[in-house]
């Protein structure tokens, strides 16, 4: 039982992610599914220190600065630190970026009033404390 839970997260990040995806495009929004996901972070997270976020998450090192610097070169986020982009501390949304972040936010609550459709607001609470304490138990074991 234990492992289709794990089965049927996995499933519901991957479908999540590709559906998406799919809401973006037809919002005229055309990054690749990962620049999308490091924007998203950026907006989300401002305060935090997003390559760290991102690594938490399992991406690379490499693949997560790429995407700064892509996002860079597209006027969509600003990075501000040390000196050298190896060091960068920060990251914020231009203008042109805020307003793609928006576009995207909105789509992804799109994505999420769908997967909660007919769930009452006292499941969606419980749902939500339940994945929040299986990440807490998860982050606990791998200290």
């Amino acid at each position: 039982m234990e492992r289709r839970i794990l089965d049927t997260l996995a499933e519901l990040g991957f479908t999540s992610r590709a559906r998406l995806s799919e809401l973006a495009r037809s919002e005229g929004i055309e990054l690749p599914p990962f620049l999308l996901r490091v924007l998203s972070i950026v907006g989300r997270f401002p305060t935090h220190n997003q390559q760290q976020l991102l690594q938490r998450r399992g991406h690379d090192k490499g693949q997560v600065a790429r995407a700064f610097k892509q996002l860079e070169q597209q006027a969509l986020i600003r990075r501000s630190g040390s000196s050298t982009p190896r060091r960068i501390t920060q990251a914020a949304l231009t203008e042109e970026g805020q307003r793609l972040f928006s576009r995207l936010e909105a789509a992804r609550g799109e994505l999420a009033s769908q997967a909660l459709s007919g769930f009452a607001p006292e499941e969606v609470t419980q749902l939500n404390a339940l994945l929040q304490r299986m990440l807490e138990n998860v982050e606990r074991t791998a200290d």
